[in-house]
């Protein structure tokens, strides 16, 4: 639950990180600035959840689930 909870902080800064990024920014004069950030704060929430689910929730499935050889 510990790793779980600190996986919501770093999404949340993530978010945080990005929406103030966009207030300082000009949409009409830094748009593809602003999409991009957009994009890398959407691949850096999804990397931190893809090791997320394979370093805890792919263990916990494999010890469930035991497929015979």
């Amino acid at each position: 639950m510990r790793e779980f909870t600190a996986l919501i902080g770093q999404i949340f800064f993530i978010a945080l990180a990005q929406t103030i990024i966009d207030v300082f920014f000009e949409e009409e004069k830094y748009k593809y600035f602003r999409r991009f950030i957009s994009i890398a704060a959407i691949m850096a929430a999804m990397y931190l959840l893809l090791q997320f689910i394979f370093t805890y929730i792919m263990d916990e499935i494999t010890a469930l689930v035991k497929f015979p050889l």
